[in-house]
């Protein structure tokens, strides 16, 4: 199995996802802070192993062939099971005790 997590900029819309919905109940953060962990510590995974990242599909893919605008291209990112348990792990350790 897998799980998807967003990857979009800070400060911008940053979609929903079901891990992220999850750590907001789990631990009473904001929708930016939960993000921004979240993502800090898949960062801090694929540093160390780039395949914990399985696939990156972009959100909006017509962007790829022509963004005049300049928009951001965001992405999915698809990553195993595990490795969504490895950031849980990582986000009690850190938010469990408040």
């Amino acid at each position: 199995m897998s799980t998807e997590i967003f990857e979009g900029m800070t400060g911008r819309s940053i979609g929903s996802y079901d891990l992220l919905d999850e750590t907001m109940e789990t631990y009473g953060l904001d929708k930016t802070t939960a993000h921004e962990a979240i993502a800090a510590f898949l960062a801090s995974l694929a540093d160390d192993d780039s395949s914990v990242i399985i696939e990156r599909t972009p959100v909006r893919p017509e962007l790829l062939k022509s963004n005049p605008a300049h928009v951001d291209v965001t992405h999915w990112l698809t990553v195993s099971d595990e490795t969504a348990d490895h950031i849980r792990g990582a986000l009690a350790a850190v938010y469990g005790n408040n």
